[in-house]
């Protein structure tokens, strides 16, 4: 089932012309299930699982869905709503010739014992563990793969980090890798929208609340719950030991990975794809997707489309089956206003032009804004320019429309009126962006803190936009930093596309004193189109009516200075791709 925003000529798109369908295993089986099968930790945890397994003898390659959602939701069918349904359809698989082995984690499910703790040191264990028994079985030719979205994603990262014997592959889809850095601190401003709502609703909720009589089994382990997540981010604001365990070292992982990333997880999921794919020393291959909102992933994820290339990618790593997936370019990129896939040799992309887009003080005629500045290839020659704004704004409407930043009008919501926003000139030609973006910004401000909040947004032509309603365009991506934070940068894990901060030491800055700030803007792919414009949205707040989860604004009351002259040359910094 494909959400609205997904056109089937372009799922197609993501199949190679010549795609070797002949070459893949083809469905020969029935699937038989043994449920709660208990898998034994090296600490005697008892870990549940269900088996389903080809109806003929012989012994197979594994695939291990590694939970904590409860693997008995399988029966839900394969839709957005089912969010925790991160497993893709296990039959079709099973039919072709694998194990496919679904456990809950520790303290979950029908995992009697042990405390759930979010990818703490014994939960990395029992994937090593599990890997192990698994391989071990009689129907298994020790050969073991892991499949699964989202969460289950992430535990690939980790269990391929303790570097199990028997893991061969692993295929992290949608998979973010830094907790603190990807979901729970981002630019060290605190993330309030994912994480209390996905402990809460996804965790806690479906434990307590959503099936109470647990499919006519005893009540789930006492200990579920008492691990809180939402507690954890407020007492560990710096990035601290507690962070680290939670941040998978690529460099440890030794089997080769196939990562896939959706281009609209900003703010979850696509930094840990992307910075996964760059760091891995294995053999690889990544795909970013396309979708504009939140269950669009899940549509990809389980459509016919990616389980054909996920059993290409199983098929020649687990079988020897060679499939030539291999052989074709490693990187797959959706181009979003192109439409269509386009495949690379590496990340970044080699031909990347890395283009400056200035801020000027200039109207640019495009929106209503605070300022409606203009964004301008050449830098700016002007000896003073800059723009002042105080916060919070009276006309903010906070929790009545939506949160901080926003101004809501007879039930309209509108993003950008009573921020500063940057705007450029109606593009001449078509300007394809796609990569790792930084925004340069020289600030100040009269407190010791203060927050930065950037969208990058492709607007759409003049003569499609509508007076007095909000301006029509796509939110691209995101980047945030906390001023105090910036003043750990590290010069050895910083690239030119991708600022670095530690986030272990912050520091108050100095009232009125203007600063450099570097900001890592997420990446993205897009063709801006002939006569649509390029848009940034900048502020000290942000609103999840617009922005995935929406940040903690706090007690802050102050005045920022945003400087675009001779001597202070703010600039966003776009990986331009030529024609």
């Amino acid at each position: 089932m494909y959400s609205k925003t997904l056109k089937p000529e372009i799922m197609r798109t993501m199949l190679p012309p010549d795609f070797p369908a002949e070459k893949l295993s083809q469905p020969q089986y029935k699937m038989t299930v043994e449920r709660d099968v208990m898998m034994t930790m090296r600490d005697g945890t008892q870990i549940a699982c269900n088996i389903y397994r080809p109806d003929a003898p012989g012994k197979f390659p594994a695939l291990h869905a590694a939970d904590s959602y409860q693997k008995d939701l399988d029966h839900l069918p394969l839709w957005p709503i089912f969010h925790m349904r991160e497993t893709n359809d296990i039959e079709f698989f099973v039919s072709r010739g694998y194990v496919f082995v679904h456990s809950d984690s520790r303290g979950t499910g029908h995992s009697p014992t042990g405390q759930w703790d979010l990818f703490g040191q014994e939960m990395q264990n029992d994937l090593y563990d599990m890997t192990e028994w698994i391989a071990a079985q009689e129907w298994c030719n020790g050969q073991v793969g892991m499949l699964g979205e989202s969460l289950l994603a992430w535990s690939q990262w980790f269990a391929a980090v303790q570097q199990p014997p028997h893991l061969t592959c692993i295929l992290p889809w949608d998979a973010g890798a830094d907790l603190y850095r990807d979901v729970a601190w981002h630019g060290g401003m605190m993330a309030v929208g994912f994480p209390t709502a996905w402990h809460m609703w996804e965790i806690r909720g479906h434990y307590r609340l959503g099936i109470p009589d647990r499919f006519g089994t005893p009540a789930p382990n006492p200990d579920m719950g008492k691990w809180d997540m939402v507690w954890h981010v407020i007492n560990h604001p710096t990035y601290d030991d507690f962070w680290k365990l939670r941040n998978p070292d690529f460099k440890k992982i030794k089997v080769p990975v196939f990562v896939v990333g959706a281009l609209h997880k900003v703010g979850l999921h696509l930094r840990g794809v992307v910075r996964g794919y760059e760091e891995l020393e294995v053999p690889k291959k990544m795909m970013l997707v396309h979708g504009l909102m939140d269950g669009d992933e899940m549509a990809i994820f389980n459509s016919t489309e990616m389980k054909l290339l996920m059993l290409r990618w199983y098929d020649h790593w687990l079988k020897g089956n060679d499939t030539g997936f291999m052989e074709e370019p490693p990187v797959s990129v959706f181009v979003r206003g192109a439409d269509e896939y386009r495949l690379y040799e590496d990340w970044p992309l080699p031909q990347t032009e890395y283009r400056k887009l200035y801020f000027n003080a200039a109207k640019s005629g495009a929106v209503e804004s605070l300022n409606d500045g203009s964004l301008r290839w050449e830098p700016p020659t002007e000896s003073e320019s800059s723009f002042s704004y105080s916060y919070p704004d009276p006309d903010w409407t906070h929790f009545s429309g939506g949160g901080t930043a926003v101004v809501e009008e007879n039930g309209v919501i509108y993003g950008q009126k009573r921020i500063c926003t940057f705007t450029s000139a109606p593009l001449e030609e078509d300007l394809q962006v796609t990569g790792n973006i930084v925004l340069v910004l020289y600030a100040s401000s009269d407190q010791q803190n203060t927050d930065f909040f950037c969208r990058l947004v492709d607007q759409a032509p003049d003569d499609e936009q509508i007076p007095g309603l909000p301006p029509r365009g796509l939110i691209l991506t995101r980047g945030w930093l906390k001023a105090s934070h910036a003043c750990t940068k590290s010069e050895d894990l910083s690239k030119p596309y991708r600022p670095y901060y530690l986030h272990d030491k912050p520091q108050p800055i100095e009232p009125g004193k203007v600063y450099k700030f570097e900001i890592e803007v997420w990446p993205t792919s897009n063709l801006f189109k002939k006569g649509h414009r390029i848009r940034v949205d900048l502020a000290c707040g942000d609103s999840p009516a617009l922005d995935f989860g929406g940040h903690y604004y706090g007690i802050k009351v102050g005045t920022d200075t945003y400087y675009h002259d001779r001597e202070h040359p703010s600039h966003i910094i776009l990986p331009v791709i030529p024609a």
